[in-house]
């Protein structure tokens, strides 16, 4: 069954192509949006892994991918792109080390004893950049480019030719001439002069390194920020945070009861157990430990806790207010309480009718009551109308409804139109294509219908669906019957009334029944006996004569009859003085 959200179709459930999982999935080639980004799947699997998937032209179910994987997968690719990062600062480091951090040499002679020197910044000042030069292809180079001429000796070793030996003494000959005439102030300035050179190479050495390590510094700082997805308001993360902490104290240390609900419904939070009866909801409930109600939230919904009983678990004290309680365990169990409001939504559950803590309205069914709620805390408000809501999603669907032009979807098979893409993929699977669309949540039956799966509940599960009438012994098992009995035999709610008489009717079928008496027409007709009846029960009841079972039997005296209206009229004739109930016919 595939469903639409506000990022993306979700295929529900789908059988995944990466772990083999039945689960809800997403589609391997649809473009889907994520922290502000879109991503498809099927691109994410040939950048990081090189694999071109097949089949993705095929039906939806064959090209899906669970959440699992997905987040697997953005693992993968994040981590390529770490890679691919890191290498890239390596290599601008490495091309910086090579056009700003050249050794420098400086070649000085000097007249001492008539030898000559040379003075050469050592290599290993440039800390780990030694262990990358081979020294002796430095050497080799070096002596292939000095002219025999300007021969320039290394740490005081000899010539190694005879020629240059010659030359070196003629030049220390001349030079120490003039050494001489220039006396030791020449030497003193010079000497001076080297120093401050020295000082100048090593400060220029140091600014280049200082300037490397920030141009790493800041790129080191723009890859962190590219990992990291964007950061909601620190106000909004605070207060969140704070009212879950508060709502878990809560819940770990008084009898409260957190629950979940579908429609009118009650689930436990814990093992998803239903309930429709609030006691046994609140029974059932204190049989599991809450320390688990942190894990058992689901989507960070906005918790619902019924404070029926809020006494404390950790002492024998009695309390019947949640501020008095948050000021119990804070002032005498030492509990950390913020100051935060509404950090989850608050019902008295009751059998009957259900009471709204904020304003007293008074609602027959929690669905009701939880709709109204929202005008008390919903955050998401239409700007048409004002209506409130708890999530967006069901502000888009209600914002949908002020739209002028109704989107309609036809099945391609029959060309019948519906108001959803659901409606007309359950039309077309139940339909056209004969298969279930109802999963059992508790076993692998799928069922074709709702109806059939409320059913299968009840009967192979045995789920407890029992409501009973506040007016009169009749009991459903569901809460839309009972609320239909309600309206038709109790508050009768007869809305369809007869234009020719002043007879009304709960239901319309039963209003163009009764038109049957005005126009004279009988269109229901007896295929046995060929009799005509105005109404579709009058020949039902009818149909009853030609049964040869007699299902309707008197418990006084043991009679039985074919139809229930004889069975009537016998208890008024034989036995007058006894009530129609008291007779305790049945079927």
């Amino acid at each position: 069954m595939t469903t639409s959200s506000r990022k993306g179709p979700i295929i529900d459930p789908g059988l995944c192509r990466c772990c083999g999982a039945v689960k809800k999935c997403r589609l391997l080639n649809v473009e889907y949006e994520w922290l502000g980004q879109k991503e498809v799947y099927s691109d994410m699997f040939v950048d990081t892994f090189g694999l071109l998937l097949s089949h993705l032209d095929g039906e939806a179910v064959e090209r899906v991918i669970c959440a699992t994987c997905v987040t697997r997968l953005r693992d993968a690719s994040a981590f390529r792109r770490q890679v691919l990062r890191c290498e890239e600062k390596l290599l601008q480091a490495r091309i910086l080390i090579g056009t700003d951090l050249e050794p420098t040499t400086e070649i000085k002679q000097e007249s001492d004893d008539t030898e000559l020197k040379e003075e050469t910044t050592p290599l290993s000042k440039l800390g780990h950049l030694d262990d990358d030069i081979d020294m002796d292809t430095a050497d080799t180079a070096c002596q292939d480019d000095i002219d025999p001429e300007n021969l320039v000796l290394i740490k005081g070793e000899p010539p190694k030719t005879k020629a240059a030996t010659k030359k070196l003494k003629v030049k220390k000959e001349k030079k120490s001439t003039k050494v001489k005439k220039k006396g030791r102030k020449r030497e003193s300035k010079e000497d001076k002069r080297e120093s401050k050179d020295d000082k100048r190479a090593k400060q220029e050495m140091m600014e280049r390194m200082r300037r490397m390590e920030e141009k790493l510094d800041q790129l080191q700082q723009l890859d962190e920020q590219e990992q990291l997805p964007p950061k909601p308001p620190k106000s909004r993360v605070d207060n969140e945070h704070k009212s879950f902490h508060n709502t878990a104290t809560i819940v770990e240390n008084s009898l409260v009861c957190p629950f979940d609900t579908s429609f009118s419904d009650y689930y436990c939070l814990y093992c998803r157990q239903v309930h429709t009866d609030p006691n046994k909801l609140r029974e059932h409930t204190l049989t599991h430990d809450p320390v688990n109600f942190k894990d058992s939230l689901i989507n960070k919904k906005l918790p619902q806790i019924d404070i029926s009983r809020i006494d404390c678990r950790l002492c024998a004290e009695h309390i019947e207010d949640i501020n008095v309680l948050k000021e119990h365990l804070v002032n005498v169990h030492g509990k950390l309480i913020y100051d935060v409001k509404n950090e989850f939504l608050k019902f008295k559950l009751t059998s009957n009718n259900l009471t709204c803590i904020e304003c007293g309205s008074v609602f027959s069914f929690f669905h009701a009551l939880k709709k109204h709620m929202a005008e008390h805390f919903g955050t998401c408000i239409c700007d048409v109308c004002g209506a409130h809501y708890f999530e967006e999603r069901m502000l888009i669907l209600h914002q949908k409804t002020h739209q002028k032009i109704e989107e309609i979807y036809p099945c391609k098979d029959c060309g019948k139109s519906f108001k959803s893409k659901h409606s007309r993929n359950l039309h077309e699977t139940r339909t056209h294509k004969k298969e279930p669309a109802y999963q059992c949540p508790k076993c692998d039956a799928i069922l074709f219908t709702y109806t059939l799966r409320y059913r299968h509940m009840i009967e192979v599960h045995g789920e407890e669906r029992l409501f009973q009438c506040d007016h009169c012994d009749r009991a459903y098992d569901s809460r839309k019957s009972l609320r239909e009995h309600n309206r038709r035999f109790h508050l009768k709610i007869f809305k369809h009334q007869c234009d020719l008489c002043e007879k009304r009717f709960y239901l319309p079928s039963r209003l163009r029944e009764h038109m049957a008496i005005h126009t004279g027409e009988r269109n229901f007709r007896c295929e046995n006996c060929g009799k005509t009846y105005p109404r579709l029960r009058g020949l039902k009841v009818h149909m009853q004569s030609h049964s040869s079972e007699k299902k309707y039997r008197c418990m006084l005296c043991n009679a039985s009859f074919t139809q229930n209206v004889n069975l009537k009229n016998h208890v008024k004739r034989q036995h007058q003085n006894m009530d129609i109930e008291e007779s305790g016919f049945h079927e």
